[in-house]
């Protein structure tokens, strides 16, 4: 069976990204967001969320302050900085919950969570707090370098990172929903109509994860690289095309969904 989860990163961000999300779920095939929030527009993406309460919002950690190279590093040399994980973590879970939301999983903005101080104590938190899932990115490398060989070299360096942090974090995640692969990692900012529906003809059996970054503002639309940000009106409409609905049921793809559970 080939199940697939969707979810948008970066609710709350924008109310751009939050126009998005909102029509992507009503219209289209996402399934789950996942919430920053501490951004300018969380409070918005909160009233959205319950306005849909068959969205699944999830946490997105907010630990490196945009530029993730500099606090991978402060993490792994300097004790202080590490020190301020697992409060700064618990911090969001429950400021989360103070709005009402209790997360449907959890994941990390720039994929700060995958960093090897950081996931261990976001599993041991997610467990204590009943956070049902995690993202591990890894597995789309030969889905992607049979799509476009351009910068595949590349691509491929940045899927062998990751696939080494996955195989020594996934222990770690023991009695949580970790999908066996995880897409929109090597074409982040670029999960266009086409890629999706690549992914979906070439799509292995089990659980999947496609992770995009939709955006409702028109000049945002991207052809050959990402934007800074890669909140896209490209991905967008990937999200909402009728073509990848269709692939979904040709292929037999269900999409994940599951409901929110309450807050406690």
């Amino acid at each position: 069976m080939k199940r697939l989860i969707v979810t948008a990163d970066d609710f709350g961000i924008s109310p751009a990204v939050n126009e998005a999300v909102v029509r992507a779920y009503r219209d289209g095939i996402l399934r789950y967001a996942s919430l920053m929030v501490d951004a300018p527009a969380a409070a918005q993406a909160v009233s959205l969320a319950k306005e849909n309460p068959g969205l699944g919002v999830g946490l997105h950690l907010d630990l490196c302050s945009g530029d993730p190279a500099a606090w991978g590093l402060r993490y792994f040399f300097f004790p202080a900085d590490r020190a301020r994980v697992e409060p700064e973590i618990r911090r969001q879970i429950e400021k989360m919950l103070s709005f009402g939301l209790k997360a449907t999983h959890a994941d990390g903005h720039c994929n700060i969570h995958v960093h090897p101080t950081v996931f261990p104590t976001l599993a041991s938190l997610a467990r204590e707090y009943g956070i049902p899932r995690l993202r591990l990115p890894g597995g789309e490398a030969w889905l992607c370098a049979s799509f476009e060989r351009r910068r595949v070299a590349a691509r491929l360096a940045v899927a062998a990172v990751f696939r080494c942090l996955g195989d020594g974090l996934r222990p770690y995640g023991t009695g949580l929903a970790i999908p066996e692969r995880t897409l929109g990692l090597l074409r982040s900012g670029l999960m266009s109509e086409e890629y999706f529906l690549w992914l979906i003809r070439h799509l292995p059996e089990g659980v999947s994860e496609a992770y995009c970054h939709p955006s409702s503002d028109p000049g945002s639309r991207v052809v050959d690289a990402p934007r800074p940000g890669h909140h896209t009106v490209t991905e967008l409409e990937a999200l909402l095309s009728p073509r990848v609905r269709e692939a979904l049921a040709e292929e037999g793809i269900g999409l994940e969904a599951e409901a929110r559970p309450a807050a406690r």
